[in-house]
């Protein structure tokens, strides 16, 4: 089985990875501004923060996993270069 590998469409999807983190990152940093009062304020504060949590958690995710795709994008395009002959040098049969 073949894989074809294309290091431009990795590091495509290694901006939309970090972009997406970004993101996340925004969750994870939403002040509660105006709380909620009555018997709901504790049940909504410890879901906002329950939110916040897996907002950091989802961005560190996602950024490690971005830098995982541009790792393997650069790792394909060394590859390559080694794989692809010299111009002027004959390929051994």
């Amino acid at each position: 089985m073949a894989i074809e590998v294309v290091p431009a469409q990795l590091h495509s999807l290694a901006g939309v990875l970090d972009g997406a983190a970004v993101q996340a990152a925004r969750v994870g940093t939403t002040p509660v501004d105006d709380p909620v009062g009555g018997p709901l304020g504790p049940a909504v504060a410890g879901f906002c923060e329950t939110v916040r949590t897996t907002g950091r958690c989802l961005a560190g995710e996602l950024t490690w996993l971005g830098d995982a795709v541009t790792a393997a994008a650069g790792s394909w395009l060394d590859l390559d270069g080694r794989l692809l002959p010299v111009p002027g040098r004959g390929v051994p049969e």
